[in-house]
């Protein structure tokens, strides 16, 4: 049972202030050993205390210091607006925090920015708060005022409140960190779910597209084998007028069908692939609690398995524990490269290797494939090899590229064990602005999982959120649905920029809309991917547009292009403008134009302006999207 009170007031005898501190003290921690929730639990707190200082008005903020606020979470005998939160600049409690101890005051009118009501506050006389603390940090005050005008507090009452406020503070803790567990039980029971979905819906994708291969290749062998024993047959009816039998309708139709068929098989290992890119990374850790090594054999268990390669993974030397960050972008580049094996380079074995140096791992990937020269216009952001290096230098690494046509290509990327934060850049800040929480969700763990150098900092639902996030989140780039505002698609990406002109946005479109594309870029977009975009295309976009540079997808060109057909005749550039346009096409900026062209940067600026408005196109992605339509032609 609770202990009973003591007739409360200041002026007691030292023994009966001794005893009634000590009788509400015992009744609080019984309070505390009970099974009440928080507000009724602080409520009680605040009765006692009140009581044992003779007054019957209080009430218990918390206080969330980093954030610069603090909410109203209980009061009696006044009403103190419980539930609102308001900046640490007002009230007692703002009072308190500064002070970062005791604060009284002879009058509640000489609270600075106080919110009781003006009716309650004509009946206030002296106010006094102690802070909440908890391990070293502020976490909440405990107010009481007095109505009594011969009441006035000082450093005795100060000291007896301090007591009553360690209990607060434990009852604020235990909440706090019983909603931070629920919080964090949910989230892992969320996660745990996603995952389980994931990859059933991987492993679904993957047994339904394997078998449609399988007949594929089945049908494709069928037709050759026809084919053969057609013109065998042929043959040997005819004599030598039969040679030319494959050349004719039936014949010519085998061909075309085979050909068919070995596009759909080529089509569907394809789509293999990205699914295995994109459901497999949208997976909070890729690792999935395996060792490093044992996720490269899973890796190479799936080459194997849809390329139809002979793939070896070779580990040496005594296995490191590696950097969360180091380890997952190993994993992430064996994954790329062996996709991009499977998908373009034809090879028939596969060498993997992963060796522990003294001061670093090592990957190597090594493929008897077709080869390709690095040097060649767009082969780098096919296999994504700029992507990587980029990535590796964030993380102190390197990555080496050895490859030739027709002796196929070796890959081999280093990294120290542990990345060096010190000297890392600043991780590039996104927010993510779709409508359907399921897209937020798959484009933040995608860009997450997909670059480590990308910090998601948030998600926006609707235009006038993602405005919101915006000032209050200052990101560096927004990735944003053309469908996030009805029926005008290009509607956020004006609405931003017109408030945040400093804003680079990457706009997200579905495919064979081509109007909508021309006109997001003509409103300021930086880069356009469509629907059908891949984790490393998507990264690479969002990345390019945090550098001032611009890039768009495969799709999104041809779109793009076709969205400008109305263009107007160009007027003629200057010989150095023409030099500047064929830099700005390139995607660099104006620093290394100036320094390619041994210019100034401001006479670079001159020069890109006049470009731009002689040419007519509104920012330099429309401009790279005219020289790809004038190529095309």
């Amino acid at each position: 049972m609770s202990a009973p009170l003591l007739t409360p007031g200041p002026h007691r005898s030292p023994e009966e202030a001794a005893g009634a501190r000590a009788a509400g003290l015992i009744a609080v921690a019984e309070d505390l050993a009970g099974e009440f929730s928080l507000r009724p639990l602080l409520e009680r707190i605040l009765l006692r205390c009140t009581e044992l200082l003779g007054c019957d008005a209080g009430s218990i903020c918390s206080v969330d210091e980093a954030a610069g606020t603090y909410r109203k979470e209980a009061d009696i005998g006044i009403a103190c607006q419980s539930g609102h939160v308001f900046p640490l600049t007002e009230g007692m409690t703002g009072a308190v925090v500064a002070r970062r101890g005791p604060v009284w005051f002879a009058r509640y009118s000489d609270v600075r920015g106080g919110h009781v009501p003006p009716d309650a506050r004509a009946t206030l006389r002296g106010v006094i708060g102690v802070p909440l603390e908890w391990r070293g940090r502020i976490i909440g005050a405990c107010i009481v005022f007095s109505r009594d005008e011969r009441r006035s507090f000082g450093p005795a009452d100060a000291q007896l409140l301090q007591l009553f406020a360690k209990h607060a503070a434990i009852a604020l803790a235990n909440a706090r960190m019983h909603e931070q567990a629920e919080e964090r039980a949910r989230a892992e029971a969320a996660a745990t779910e996603r995952e389980r979905l994931l990859h059933e819906v991987h492993d679904t994708i993957t047994q339904r597209l394997v078998s449609i291969r399988v007949h594929l290749e089945t049908a494709e062998q069928r037709v050759a084998e026809d084919s053969r024993q057609r013109l065998a047959g042929d043959g040997a009816a005819d004599g030598p007028a039969g040679d030319g039998a494959a050349d004719g309708p039936a014949g010519g139709g085998t061909t075309s069908l085979a050909a068919l068929l070995g596009q759909a098989s080529a089509a569907a290992r394809d789509a293999l692939a990205e699914a295995r890119l994109t459901l497999l990374g949208l997976a909070s850790s890729p690792l999935d609690g395996r060792t490093l090594d044992a996720a490269l054999q899973s890796e190479a268990s799936w080459a194997e398995s849809i390329g139809r390669l002979e793939v070896r993974l070779v580990s040496a030397g005594p296995p490191v524990a590696l950097d969360d960050h180091i380890a997952h972008e190993v994993l992430r580049m064996a994954r790329e490269a062996l996709t991009n094996i499977v998908r373009h380079a034809g090879a028939r074995s596969v060498r993997l290797g992963l060796v522990y140096e003294r001061e670093a791992v090592s990957l190597l990937v090594q493929d008897d494939g077709e080869g390709f020269d690095p040097r060649a216009d767009g082969l780098d952001e096919r296999f994504g090899l700029r992507a990587m290096t980029e990535r590796a230098r964030d993380l102190g690494g390197s990555v080496e590229v050895d490859s030739l046509p027709g002796w196929g290509t070796r890959i081999r990327a280093r990294f120290p064990y542990a990345r060096d934060e010190a000297t890392a850049g600043p991780r590039l800040r996104v927010l993510v602005a779709a409508a359907q929480p399921v897209v937020r969700a798959g484009l933040s763990r995608l860009l997450s999982w997909t670059e480590p150098g990308v910090e998601v900092v948030g998600e926006a639902g609707t235009a006038a959120d993602a405005l919101e996030a915006c000032r209050a989140l200052r990101p560096d780039v927004v990735l944003a649905d053309l469908g996030l505002t009805a029926g005008d698609g290009t509607g956020a990406v004006r609405m931003l920029l017109g408030h945040e002109p400093r804003l680079a946005i990457v706009a997200l479109c579905e495919t064979d809309d081509d109007e909508r594309v021309a006109d997001a870029l003509r409103a300021g977009a930086r880069g356009c991917v469509d629907t059908s975009v891949d984790g490393p295309e998507l990264a690479r976009a969002v990345v390019a547009a945090g550098r001032g540079q611009a890039i768009l997808s495969g799709p999104v060109l041809r779109q793009l292009h076709r969205g400008l057909q109305g263009a107007g005749p160009e007027v003629p550039l200057t010989d150095r403008e023409r030099e500047v346009r064929k830099l700005m096409e390139l995607g660099l900026p104006d620093k290394l134009i100036a320094g390619q062209l041994v210019l100034s940067v401001k006479t670079v600026e001159k020069h890109a302006g006049a470009v731009l408005r002689k040419t007519g196109a509104r920012n330099r992605t429309e401009l790279a999207a005219l020289a790809g339509r004038a190529r095309a032609r």
